[in-house]
């Protein structure tokens, strides 16, 4: 199926847009970015497993131009216009098929996520990650329904996550050269073996590079999937 009737609701809404004073100099960048976002819709085909989500596009884009007058709320009408052109963009990442982008952050928000909470109560407390459980929660959440306030919220996770693999890595120079009164240190505050307190040693600090690793991947990944949420 092809995609003329999105294509004909952008052009109304780029008219609306053009002879709405109200939007300030915000009207500009929504005329572009539907310009640019129109473009990309005509190289498109929809598929018949995505049908229903195009028919619930055209809807929600004509019952938008039809909002637009004299004594519509301004600020209402931005808003509407921020959301639709969000869902537009994500609805033009499922006609690209580029919806495994999203599951590919998720996984990587996930293992940032854990190992965050594993490593960071060493070094911060329990408070630390106990503020971080409700924006992971709630990100979690929000990045399976695609929403991005989820989104952003989940983004928190990758500079905290970072932070805590910088000091575990720091920690790891330092028992690269001081291994024997590391395991020592660790032997008198676990009262456990040597071996374990060696494994007690290594670990964490290779855990904290991967960590920053993972962080990293997690932000470059986000980046790539942002259009992908409403």
């Amino acid at each position: 199926m092809s995609t003329k009737d999105i294509v004909i609701v952008i052009d109304s809404l780029q008219n609306r847009i053009q002879k709405y004073p109200q939007l300030g100099n915000k009207k500009d960048k929504f005329y572009n970015l539907l310009e640019t976002i129109k473009n990309d819709y005509k190289k498109q085909e929809v598929p018949d497993n995505l049908l229903e989500v195009y028919n619930s596009l055209v809807k929600k884009g004509k019952e938008l131009n039809n909002k637009f007058s004299a004594t519509a709320n301004a600020k209402e009408i931005k808003d509407q216009l921020e959301y639709y052109i969000r869902y537009l963009n994500a609805a033009l990442g499922d006609l690209k098929n580029e919806v495994g982008r999203v599951n590919v952050y998720q996984r990587w928000f996930l293992f940032t996520s854990i190992l965050f909470l594993v490593l960071s109560p060493q070094w911060f407390g329990f408070v630390l990650p106990a503020l971080f459980f409700v924006p992971i929660f709630l990100g979690s959440r929000g990045l399976k329904a695609r929403s991005v306030n989820g989104f952003y919220m989940s983004l928190s996770v990758a500079p905290i996550g970072f932070m805590t693999g910088t000091v575990w890595a720091k920690n790891g120079l330092y028992v690269m050269s001081n291994m024997a009164t590391a395991v020592a240190n660790n032997i008198a505050q676990t009262g456990r073996s040597e071996g374990f307190a060696t494994i007690l040693t290594i670990v964490p600090p290779i855990l904290g590079v991967i960590l920053i690793i993972s962080s990293i991947a997690m932000s470059y990944y986000g980046y790539k999937a942002k259009h992908l949420f409403v």
